[in-house]
């Protein structure tokens, strides 16, 4: 009785060899990308490449928040690494989708998710100064401090 050996997943041993090998090299390198990305995304430059953001950015260099916070810091959710990346990730696709698209409006205009983001991180950074005050839930922090965001 003479065995027959099939190949795995019908492929030959070589091509098998090689997935493996490709994998075995490539697969430790996703997290490094993942983190390369999330680095390169997060910088201000980053942001102003596409959106119409220019005074904004110019503003925010003069501001005191340019030498520790830059647009994501700010803008999108801090909570988790996984919060990070699925806010980055929302916002990345909405706003590739509208800037390409030619739907980015002249004037933007912060979200109400936007908004409510922005409060609860400017509320982490400064949690130790902003602990004993009693806010009214209808203000906002820019409200009474428009002159320390780029939003002059």
């Amino acid at each position: 009785m003479r065995i027959v050996r099939k190949k795995p997943l019908g492929l030959s041993h070589r091509v098998m060899l090689l997935i493996i090998t490709a994998s075995i090299i490539l697969v430790p390198l996703v997290p490094l990308a993942v983190k390369g990305a999330l680095v390169y995304t997060s910088r201000p430059e980053f942001c102003i490449a596409c959106h119409m953001m220019k005074s904004e950015y110019n503003n925010w260099t003069h501001s005191p928040h340019r030498n520790w916070s830059g647009c994501s810091d700010c803008h999108v959710p801090q909570q988790s690494f996984v919060t990070k990346s699925a806010g980055k990730t929302r916002d990345g696709i909405y706003h590739s989708y509208a800037y390409l698209m030619d739907k980015d409006p002249l004037s933007i205009r912060i979200s109400k998710h936007g908004e409510e983001t922005v409060l609860t991180n400017c509320i982490r950074c400064h949690q130790q100064m902003v602990s004993n005050i009693v806010h009214d839930k209808d203000r906002k922090c820019w409200d009474c401090h428009k002159s320390v965001f780029h939003a002059y």
